[in-house]
């Protein structure tokens, strides 16, 4: 019995041994960039007893905010969280919209209700209630609809449209005069709106991106210059301007408290500053840091190249360091690709695939006319390959003019990430149909290297062949022979796979991955960090059946051993 308790301890320790072994065998992810609290802030608004609340689309969460000393708690969580402008009625109950979903929804803190009382009003973004209790929303930034409307408070009554084309209205105020002041965002200019007759007259113009305006308790008119960072006090009467401060580019929303402090979001750093607008004194009372919302990441040389949702930008790939932010003209980049001349932006939310000047970040083309548009790779001969989850096609945009174009492969299961191995061979991802494919662009020809995946979305692929493909469904890196399928964990755990709304696009994001020689770079859209992993690393899978039969070898060598030496 002594000797049978003996080789069981042994057994034990041969197979927890074993078992470590197995999970020993993760890779050491090394932190590039650090993670981020916010994934970029919008709407800000105080409720009737002076709390401040902030709103973040993209990860669909409302905030509050205590303006003393930062700190900072979930209000609303996500998916019910998605607001994007709001304000608190007479009696407390929440109104906001969801851009995303297009909805207009209420909250009612004390009962914790929620109530959609407007629905399919795509990108439905502004709101705000005039003193006789009426309230009004409008659509902004998108091709599916422009219009100002008032609706019903209650949802009983449909929305009712004031202006068919105002001209991509946002964060607005009614004025001392009953008028509606808004920005004309993509005209960087202001107008004012008689909301019973929809008639539109200009305030002021030549400035660049407005994307907010409001009156203090004085009637004193401001707006934000987003692209400027830039908060500015408008004459109403002349449509004169003049600067109060200069902040980073990426000016959101703004409002003002009732000792009239100015408090204004920033959607590209995830800030909140307070700003007294007759001294001009700022104060800094949110930061996030960091990056805001990172997908797609391309490297080229000794940088990276991140879509980051409001912005994209260019990192020093040995350090983290993020040396450059634009963001203008870029239109929600969700991917990035990276050659010597052009970066490559494309984002399934604005329906684009836009091609830089690596150089100077301007915009050489802008390419519209897809379904939803995830990876853009550009190859050898300046033609461009646009993943289409929607059409589940691989599009090639054939000139530079963007009006040629042909199908490099169809009947696809939403693809998603692509990689070039040369001019005629890419790889494909199928988040939808869980396999990574190549597909030959001289023939056609699609051929399923690897099936079995678990929502795969980026790729990047090394010159020995191997594919790297992050699973958004396991939350790992996996390293894919190109030629015999052959498959490797190379990370498990990490921050990838942030949940989307329901509606929406199935992959929410894209979980980007590049590499340079070696090292794999992969972005984490859940904590807005940059890791990168060696494939030098990449270990050999041990299943637990193998690990089983090696602990039952072992004892099978301690009961022979014990025979020997105890007769």
């Amino acid at each position: 019995m002594k000797k049978y308790l003996n080789n069981y301890r042994q057994f034990c320790l041969i197979l927890i041994s074993s078992l470590f072994l197995m999970n020993s065998q993760k890779v050491q992810a090394n932190v590039l960039i650090s993670p981020s609290p916010f994934k970029g802030l919008n709407g800000i608004n105080f409720d009737s007893i002076g709390e401040l609340y902030v709103g973040s689309v993209a990860e669909q969460t409302l905030y509050r905010v205590d303006i003393n000393n930062g700190e900072f708690e979930t209000f609303i969580n996500a998916p019910q969280g998605q607001g994007d402008d709001f304000f608190f009625s007479a009696d407390g109950t929440l109104f906001y919209t969801a851009p995303l979903s297009g909805q207009v929804r209420t909250f009612d803190p004390i009962t914790g209700d929620f109530n959609t009382i407007v629905s399919n009003l795509p990108s439905v973004n502004p709101i705000t209630q005039k003193d006789d209790g009426r309230i009004f929303v409008a659509q902004s930034l998108t091709p599916q609809g422009d219009g100002l409307f008032e609706i019903d408070a209650t949802g009983s009554q449909p929305p009712t449209l004031i202006n068919n084309n105002p001209g991509f209205l946002n964060s607005f105020d009614f004025g001392p005069d009953g008028l509606l002041y808004s920005p004309l965002q993509l005209a960087g200019a202001v107008v004012k709106i008689d909301v019973d007759t929809g008639v539109s007259q200009p305030v002021t113009a030549g400035l660049s991106v407005v994307t907010a305006v409001k009156f203090n308790s004085s009637g004193e008119l401001f707006a934000l210059n987003n692209l400027d960072g830039e908060v500015v006090q408008i004459d109403p009467l002349t449509g004169a301007t003049e600067v109060v401060v200069s902040l980073s580019p990426g000016l959101d929303s703004m409002v003002f408290s009732s000792n009239d402090l100015l408090y204004v979001t920033n959607n590209v750093d995830g800030t909140i500053h307070e700003i007294n607008t007759e001294t001009g004194e700022v104060r800094l009372v949110l930061e996030s840091g960091g990056l805001t919302l990172p997908h797609g990441i391309a490297a080229f040389g000794n940088k990276l190249y991140v879509a980051d949702t409001y912005s994209y930008r260019v990192v020093d790939r040995e350090s983290g360091l993020i040396e450059e932010t634009i963001i203008n003209p870029i239109q929600f980049p969700l991917n990035a690709f990276a050659n010597e001349n052009h970066i490559l932006t494309s984002s399934w939310f604005s329906g684009a695939v836009q091609r830089l000047d690596r150089n100077t970040g301007s915009l050489l083309n802008n390419y519209q006319g897809f379904g939803l548009p995830y990876d853009a790779v550009e190859l050898g001969n300046g033609s461009i390959l646009v993943a289409d989850c929607l059409l589940g096609q691989v599009t090639q945009i054939l000139n530079t003019a963007g009006d040629q174009r042909g199908v490099a492969a169809n009947n696809l299961f939403c693809p998603t990430g692509l990689a070039v191995v040369d001019d005629n061979r890419i790889l494909v991802s199928e988040s939808l149909g869980n396999r990574l494919s190549m597909i030959n662009l001289v023939t056609g020809e699609v051929d399923v290297i690897a099936t079995g995946l678990l929502q795969p979305e980026g790729v990047a692929y090394h010159a020995d062949g191997i594919a790297v493909v992050a699973e958004i469904g396991t939350r790992s890196l996996k390293t894919i022979n190109i030629t015999t399928g052959k498959t490797k964990t190379l990370a498990t755990d990490l921050p990838i796979g942030l949940l989307g709304f329901p509606g929406g696009p199935p992959p929410y994001g894209m979980t980007g991955v590049t590499l340079i020689d070696d090292t794999v770079y992969v972005a984490g859209d859940v904590d807005n960090s940059i890791q990168t992993f060696s494939l030098k690393s990449v270990p050999e899978n041990a299943s637990p059946l193998s690990l089983l039969g090696l602990g039952i070898f072992g004892l099978g060598l301690t009961y022979k051993f014990n025979r020997h030496h105890h007769g």
